[in-house]
């Protein structure tokens, strides 16, 4: 017959995980919620809607029905990519001088 309909209770954890790859393939920050909920950490406050748009878009492409999340980064979030940037500017630095 048509395409194989589930309700939540159904969607299995592969998958999330399964799409959990795709959203990261396709560039966004994926992280399992609490209740093992694909969530998508946008990099901007400003950019959510624009990134809800996209993320739907992907999930009805992959005819995934079940439950997912997008929201901003936290403060912590934000230190932690500070943290890396530093970091990776301090590698391009050495990494010259290196070669």
């Amino acid at each position: 017959m048509g395409r194989e309909d589930k309700t939540p209770a159904e969607i299995r954890t592969t998958d999330k995980l399964k799409i959990q790859k795709i959203l990261g393939d396709a560039g966004y920050v994926v992280e399992m919620g609490n209740g093992s909920v694909p969530t998508v950490v946008c990099k901007r406050r400003e950019d959510m809607s624009k990134d809800l748009a996209a993320i739907r878009k992907i999930l009805k492409e992959q005819r995934y029905e079940g439950s997912f999340g997008v929201r901003a980064p936290r403060k912590t979030d934000e230190l932690i990519t500070n943290e890396n940037n530093e970091n990776s500017d301090v590698m391009d630095e050495i990494v010259p001088a290196a070669g």
